[in-house]
Formats: structure tokens, sequence, C-alpha cells
């Protein structure tokens, strides 16, 4: 009799179920480079927003929002801003922002409510006096006022696809990963019964 044999086979199938399981995983990976910890933003200036992100992670788009630690509330400033190269860019145009330095930003998907990374925390000051230039070829969206529930996105960009792929084969691609290791553990989990039916 094998060793193996001793054991149930509920318990074998979960162990190589787990096994296998980091060949199924996800490429998700979404810094925001900037602003970074300690930047100044000010009212009146571009201040430049950049991200660096996986390229197999199935975002195309991102919400952009802009939250303060201190207050309850959300400025909306972009929706659907184009992500889909790994390296990103847009800068801010702030008018009557007001000033802190516990202010974050928020990339997410809000229609479904997936965060995808928030900045480091960093400063909005009255005066024009930023501590970094704006990225070239940027888009620039401009942000005005203090939080507001009933305000809608700043910008809104031209809708993506967002993820989504056509239908059939096509939708498969780039996943071979995941399939592979979804479908070795389901033949472990077959031998498993069928070893234990003989």
């Amino acid at each position: 009799m094998h060793v193996l044999s001793y054991i149930p086979t509920g318990v074998l199938s979960l162990f190589f179920a787990w096994y296998l399981l980091p060949l199924a995983y996800a490429n998700s990976y979404f810094v925001i480079s900037q602003p970074s910890k300690g930047a100044q933003w000010a009212n009146g200036a571009v201040n430049p927003v950049s991200w660096t992100k996986g390229l197999l992670d199935g975002v195309n788009s991102v919400d952009i929002e802009l939250a303060r630690l201190s207050q309850d509330g959300l400025i909306f400033v972009a929706r659907d801003v184009p992500a889909t190269g790994s390296t990103g860019s847009l800068n801010i145009l702030l008018q009557d922002v007001p000033a802190g330095d516990d202010y974050y930003l928020l990339f997410l998907n809000s229609t479904h409510g997936v965060m995808y990374a928030s900045s480091q925390r960093f400063a909005i000051a009255d005066a024009a006096n930023g501590t970094a230039a704006s990225p070239a070829n940027a888009p620039t969206v401009t942000v005005s006022g203090g939080p507001n529930p009933t305000a809608v996105f700043a910008t809104t960009f031209p809708p993506s696809a967002n993820g989504v792929r056509a239908p059939g084969w096509q939708a498969l691609e780039g996943a071979s990963r995941p399939l592979i290791g979804i479908a070795s553990a389901v033949l472990v989990c077959a031998l498993g019964g069928a070893w234990t039916v003989l």
C-alpha cells in the first residue's frame, strides 16, 4: 500500500489545489509616484500626477478622487482616465481647493468600488508655490472648490473597454498562467477521485 492512500482524498485534493494556486495569480501592481510623500501642491498652479502599473492587470482606465483625512467628503477629479500603458500621467489645476496637509489621491473604479492605489500624503497650499513641474503631453483637469457629495467628476474622459475582452478565444489572451493553474488543480482533483475509486 502507498503512504498517500492513508490520507483522505479530500485533504489531498485541497493540498494539491492550494499547492498549484500560485500558478493562477493576477498581475496586480499599481504605484502612484507623484505626488510623493510631503509634496506641496498649490492653488492656481498645475500639479503633476504620475503612476506606474502592471501591463497585464486588465485595468485600462481609472477614476481619480481627491480625499482629505480631516474632513468628510471627496473631490471628484477625473473619470475614465486612460491607463493602458505601464506608466501614466495627468496634470491637475487647482482652483479654490481648501488648503491642508492631509490630502490623498485615490485611484479606483468608482462603478465597482475597486480601489487600485492611493497616493502618499501631500499638502495643498493657498499660494502658487508648487514643488514639481508638469509632465509633458499629459491632459490637464481643472478642479474647483472643496468636497461636495452632489458634485460630478470635473472631467470625464471617453469610455474605454476597461479590461473587457471580445467574446471567444480572444477573451483568453494573456490568461495562460491562470488557466494552466486552474486546469492543473482540476486535473489533480480528478486524479485524486479516480485514485479513491480504484
